[in-house]
């Protein structure tokens, strides 16, 4: 089962203290966690949404919405942590799926790998533990704990060759695509 994460979001006080708004585990119940049908051993974990870039930090409202979706807002950005599980462990044939609940089903192009998509965003990633391969058009690059990596809107996908879990944070922020 992928791990439950737990995220602490600062704000003010009426008075202007820094203090805790709020510190959740994100648990499959929650509506910014994402763990598709038939893949019970992945999760999507949306930490942080930003509506517009910059952000705006007045006011202590929750940013992250009930549903989880593959883009950032138009402008804007998202912060979340992804967990893999090995490939041996994945059910590839409910990708479409899995990507249509985030309201990205038209991005799969699964000619190389079920997982090939291409999002209109600059991601930048942290692998936190674990290995995890980046699939391009004709190249892979295999990123280990402590790696990063900046996916500038090409087509790709995640493969997790190993026998354990790859946990990785990623910002995407808005980009303009790629004519």
């Amino acid at each position: 089962m992928p791990r439950d994460i737990r995220r602490v979001i600062t704000g003010h006080d009426t008075e202007g203290n820094a203090v805790v708004m709020i510190d959740e585990t994100m648990t499959p119940d929650l509506g910014h966690v994402l763990t598709p049908q038939g893949q019970e051993n992945v999760r999507l974990s949306d930490v942080w949404l930003s509506q517009a870039v910059p952000e705006d930090n007045t006011g202590n409202d929750d940013t992250v919405e009930t549903k989880v979706t593959l883009e950032p807002p138009a402008g804007g950005a998202v912060f979340r942590v992804l967990e893999l599980p090995p490939d041996s462990e994945r059910n590839f044939d409910q990708m479409k799926e899995y990507f249509e609940k985030m309201g990205a089903g038209d991005r799969l192009d699964g000619q190389k790998h079920p997982g090939m998509h291409k999002t209109k965003s600059v991601d930048y990633l942290v692998i936190i533990s674990g290995e995890v391969w980046l699939i391009l058009d004709d190249e892979e690059v295999c990123l280990k704990a402590g790696d990063v990596c900046v996916q500038r809107g090409t087509l790709h996908a995640w493969s997790n060759r190993t026998n354990e879990p790859c946990l990785l944070a990623a910002i995407l922020v808005d980009a303009k695509p790629l004519e």
